[in-house]
């Protein structure tokens, strides 16, 4: 038995020592392998008090489900470059939409995590007297003893965990824990789902921005429709960029030219819900959830979203998305955001397929009579589809001539992607002319998150070439934001820094509506006298960028550990330097993260945030 044991464990260390070589843990490395290592050994010695006949079945079968995590820990890190989180279980029911996603990213090399099955099975070819795991008879005493030492063991580095976590403002990585200690200590987080500490937000509410009263670019778009187009994966490097002497964006390109405000330092700030995230930060001016995606873990709220304020002053508000209606919960979710009607696949004609769902220019065609058809104002948000991972369009949608270093990658595929999206976009604006439309609209557009990851190397390569610099956080989480109000003689960039989490209070300041102050976290990007964005939660908790400078937590949650540089320069930026904005971030998402748990969004409104958290009424009746 003991020798099925050693190759059993001998693999086991392996297996973990190429996995956390593969996601690139370097600190701590042998200290953290290991305890991952005794943790299993010590679940594996709990099987030893399963029957008899049981036990050999037993250990094949947790072996291979060990085996099995790592493999779809390896798939999912190479895409999102962290772990399989326990919540992801909510959006099993969606792999399929996103197969051609989860299909580009399986390698032949996951599958190293099986081959110890080959050498366990030619052990049991070769040892044909092998019942070593029926021969051990453990009497109850014995029985007693495993299951206390493994339970105080397990016990033990749990509680270890909660200590780094801890010292590490609750963000709990596998560069800090490990493969298996994140996994125990996210599947403890989701069930128990800890109380964040009003006390602590007390301390630091005084910290969130205050803005001045709406003076600037006030009503500047009062009394039209408003069109909001979230864009799929368009980030701000793309536009005013050409390829081979092409234009990659040329309407887009044309539209900051005429009657447009131009935010070119906007940056993403989505969690686990990735697009959903990008609509629900945009629409109610809070962060994501950090432990599930936001349209599922705060679906029983109830809210004061952006479309709840224009059906307040008398707009029709409307969705259109080229996908089913249960994903992301959205069916759901979207009648308590304020949409009084959400046009999905059910009720498009799916005349037009590309990659994920319908095409960009089907979903702004068909959005055109249903336009018109709408008793003025209205507050129409499309969500498109079409430069959707992994980019991979028919040839007859793709009309840039890419030089042969860019023909069949992901780069190459995504710059058609996005020249396709630009003309879809070009139509749709002569379709809403053409049907008198445009005049009385204005038009908004941001991107919803990043399409590549610096920390793929072959990624980062390729964009590090094609845009003549490094790729790095500041490029990565940057998309654009434009605000094109027609008749309107503006041409404005404004390079101050924002997230999506000012989107709210901007756009409602431009159509002329009044919010509280501290209503929200957000701030209105047209008054703000510094800039400043939360990075958030990919970065880690207290990452941040403002007009300056950017500020990258370490990857093992410690702030000694973090780097930071001058955006101008590349100069390094001493840490300390960056220690209030890291705080400010910190109090930022953890007074939206109250917020939402509590379900506090009307009290906050009624109210306003300094009085909610100095109310101890308040807090007594959550607790």
């Amino acid at each position: 038995m003991y020798k099925k044991i050693s190759v059993i464990g001998i693999s086991i260390l392996i297996k973990l020592i190429i996995f956390h070589l593969y996601i690139g843990m370097k600190d701590q490395f042998w200290m953290i392998t290991l305890k991952n290592f005794f943790l299993i050994l010590a679940l594996y010695s709990l099987l030893f008090l399963v029957k008899e006949d049981r036990r050999k079945r037993s250990f094949f079968i947790v072996h291979f489900l060990f085996s099995l995590l790592l493999f779809i820990d390896a798939v999912y890190y190479s895409n999102f470059f962290t772990l399989v989180p326990v919540h992801s279980l909510y959006q099993i029911g969606q792999i399929g939409t996103v197969s051609d996603s989860v299909w580009y990213y399986l390698r032949p090399k996951y599958l190293l995590f099986f081959v110890d099955f080959i050498v366990i099975f030619l052990y049991e070819r070769w040892n044909h007297r092998d019942q070593e795991f029926q021969m051990l008879n453990i009497t109850k005493k014995w029985k007693k003893t495993v299951a206390l030492i493994s339970l105080s063991f397990i016990i033990g580095i749990m509680g270890i965990s909660q200590q780094i976590v801890a010292e590490s403002h609750g963000l709990y990585t596998p560069y800090n824990l490990g493969v298996l200690s994140y996994h125990m200590y996210d599947v403890a987080q989701f069930v128990t789902k800890p109380e964040i500490q009003p006390q602590k937000i007390e301390k630091v509410i005084e910290d969130i921005p205050k803005v001045q009263e709406q003076v600037k670019g006030f009503g500047m778009a009062a009394n039209r429709n408003v069109i909001v187009i979230q864009a799929e994966s368009l980030q701000g490097f793309v536009l005013n960029k050409t390829v081979a002497g092409q234009e990659i964006t040329p309407f887009l390109n044309r539209l900051l030219q005429e009657d447009t405000i131009y935010f070119s330092r906007y940056y993403e700030q989505v969690g686990w819900g990735n697009t959903s995230d990008a609509e629900f930060i945009s629409q109610n001016g809070f962060y994501p959830s950090s432990g599930l995606y936001s349209y599922k873990e705060y679906e029983k709220n109830h809210f004061q979203a952006l479309p709840m304020l224009l059906k307040e002053q008398g707009y029709k508000t409307l969705v259109f998305h080229g996908n089913e209606p249960d994903f992301w919960n959205r069916k759901t979710i979207y009648p308590k955001q304020g949409w009084d009607h959400f046009i999905s696949l059910d009720e498009l004609e799916a005349d037009e397929r590309i990659g994920v769902g319908l095409s960009d220019r089907s979903l702004f065609r068909q959005a055109i009579p249903i336009l018109k058809d709408q008793n003025s104002p209205f507050y129409s948000f499309f969500v498109t589809l079409t430069s959707h991972h992994p980019f991979m369009l028919d040839e007859k949608y793709c009309d840039l001539k890419l030089p042969k270093e860019y023909e069949g990658t992901i780069l190459g595929g995504y710059l058609q992607s996005v020249h396709y999206f630009d003309q879809a976009l070009e139509k749709f604006v002569e379709d809403l002319k053409s049907n008198n439309l445009y005049e009385d609209t204005v038009i908004i557009l941001y991107g919803d998150h990043k399409a590549f990851r610096m920390e793929d190397e072959e990624q980062e390569e390729l964009l590090t070439h094609f845009l003549g610099k490094p790729y790095e956080e500041d490029e990565m989480y940057r998309i654009p934001l434009m605000v094109h109000i027609p008749g309107k003689p503006i041409q404005e960039e404004i390079t101050r820094v924002g997230g999506q989490v000012d989107f709210f209070p901007t756009v409602a300041n431009l159509v002329g509506i009044s919010i509280p102050l501290d209503s929200i976290v957000g701030k209105d990007l047209l008054q703000a006298e510094k800039g400043f964005a939360v990075l958030q939660p990919h970065t880690g908790r207290g990452s941040f960028i403002d007009d300056e400078k950017i500020f990258i937590l370490g990857r093992d949650g410690r702030f000694e550990n973090s780097k930071a540089w001058n955006l101008k320069t590349g100069v390094p930026v001493s840490l300390e330097e960056c220690r209030e904005g890291y705080e400010q971030a910190i109090a930022e998402v953890t007074t939206s993260e109250y917020i939402l748990k509590h379900d506090l969004i009307p009290r906050v409104w009624k109210e306003g945030l300094k009085k909610v958290f100095t109310n101890k009424k308040v807090h007594t009746e959550i607790q």
